[in-house]
């Protein structure tokens, strides 16, 4: 009967950290994106959704999967000694309340752009399909309401919500994507032009940077910032 040799397997985790820490920072950046767990990748979702003026993509696989889990330990703590039972709860109570926050802040966008959110089919593929139910009757609430208060008392042609003047002005209110953030790099971007007027800047990761939120949006979306 063969026996594992337990130096062979620290020689062989020594081996692959000294091959990825020889690997370029992109490389590097990316294998950490493909080991991130859940609650990490949630956790990233929450504090840029904190910090964007947008609403940003849904992370909903991330979230079932914690919830399955908050679930599956719930279960467990009755079946628990004191002690487990008490750091258990604490962890589910963590992931719940980092659930909770994450969905206030996209309630909150939705709620204070809601027609901008559902004008195009672009906007709407970030949101849930719960969230996107929400959005629908948050907006027939509010059109109720402000018909009852004074639209209808105005003439037809002024009653429009979703109007865009022939000076370009638009009613529709739309979240301000220069809005200024703090953003962090994840993967050496290279050379960015942040200003047209001013030289290119290099972007290496663990770099931090202030920033219009519209110069950093496609980085962003790529997992390439982060905001903080």
């Amino acid at each position: 009967m063969e026996t594992a040799d337990p130096h062979a397997d620290v020689a062989m985790d020594v081996e692959e950290r000294a091959e990825a820490e020889t690997g370029s920072e992109a490389e590097s950046s990316v294998g950490d994106d493909a080991e991130d767990d859940d609650l990490s990748v949630l956790m990233r979702a929450w504090v840029n959704e904190r910090g964007a003026p947008e609403l940003l993509e849904y992370e909903g696989a991330a979230l079932e999967n914690l919830m399955e889990l908050v679930e599956f330990q719930t279960q467990r703590i009755a079946s628990q000694p004191a002690v487990v039972a008490n750091i258990l709860r604490m962890d589910v109570d963590r992931v719940k309340y980092l659930v909770r926050s994450y969905l206030r802040a996209r309630l909150a966008k939705i709620e204070r752009h809601t027609a901008h959110y559902l004008g195009s089919p672009e906007h709407r593929a970030r949101l849930s399909q719960n969230e996107l139910d929400y959005a629908q009757g948050f907006a027939a609430l509010e059109e109720r309401h402000l018909r009852r208060s004074f639209l209808d008392q105005l003439d037809p042609h002024l009653r429009r919500l979703d109007e865009t003047a022939a000076e370009g002005m638009d009613m529709v209110p739309r979240p301000d994507l220069d809005a200024a953030v703090f953003c962090r790099v994840r993967a050496t971007v290279g050379e960015f032009q942040f200003d047209a007027s001013e030289d290119p800047i290099v972007m290496r990761r663990n770099n931090i940077f202030i920033t219009r939120y519209s110069i950093v949006r496609s980085l962003l979306a790529d997992g390439k910032v982060e905001l903080i």
